[in-house]
């Protein structure tokens, strides 16, 4: 099982990442199960919600609020935000989109994000940095943008390129293209993050079809599952 995950994520002892295609089509909750049983993480305990490529964030506080809406129906929305959470976890599922992973050097607090680019535009990345620190975040935050589609292969119409900072921009045959890279950066470190404390592999979902899903690319939904995990 292949994951794409951050040294510096694993290294506060919080368990996450991107998998690969190579587990399959994670669209179906049942199809998941297996995958967190392979990972001796309890299914029960990843929280999950109905993506709208919204800027909408859910707050947990408690492993009794977890506990609560994990009983409920996936609520919509794009971000999820887990303070003082041991043995609780979240997972969101791309295919091209941005999975946006945000913590605190405690390690007890934080963020995993569906940032595709209408959430991106309505500045989810800055949001749920700002969530994670009136959470109660300690010290500086830290981030890792798991595999999306980059740059090279993210070509948009004018109407849309216009949402996005200039640097985030390019123009190429009177084509144009999107970092998604570029614009989350900026909008993190407006949120106080330092450039160092950013990590963002270049890894391609839509250039990549061995390792990647991706709707660009195949039109097929298909998706990768990210999660992040607080053990007990």
């Amino acid at each position: 099982m292949k994951i794409y995950a951050d040294d510096q994520l694993l290294a506060t002892g919080l368990r996450g990442g991107t998998l690969s295609r190579h587990t399959g089509n994670m669209r179906e909750t049942a199809a998941q199960t297996p995958v967190y049983q392979a990972l001796d993480i309890p299914a029960d305990k990843i929280l999950h919600i109905h993506q709208t490529h919204s800027d909408k964030i859910i707050l947990i506080s408690s492993p009794s609020e977890a506990q609560a809406l994990a009983q409920q129906p996936a609520q919509e929305a794009d971000a999820w935000v887990l303070a003082n959470c041991p043995g609780w976890g979240a997972a969101i599922l791309t295919a091209d989109c941005v999975p946006l992973f945000l913590w605190d050097t405690t390690g007890n607090f934080f963020a995993l994000a569906h940032c595709g680019w209408r959430g991106v535009v309505r500045q989810l990345p800055y949001k749920t940095a700002e969530a994670l620190k009136q959470a109660g975040a300690k010290g500086p935050l830290f981030a890792y943008l798991g595999p999306h589609i980059q740059k090279c292969c993210f070509e948009v119409q004018a109407d849309t390129a216009c949402q996005f900072s200039p640097q985030s921009v390019l123009t190429q045959n009177n084509k144009f293209f999107v970092d998604l890279t570029t614009e989350i950066r900026l909008q993190l470190e407006k949120a106080g993050l330092t450039a160092k404390n950013i990590h963002a592999p270049a890894y391609c979902t839509c250039c990549d079809k061995d390792n990647f899903f991706s709707w660009r690319r195949d039109h097929i939904r298909q998706n990768l599952l990210s999660f992040i995990y607080k053990p007990l």
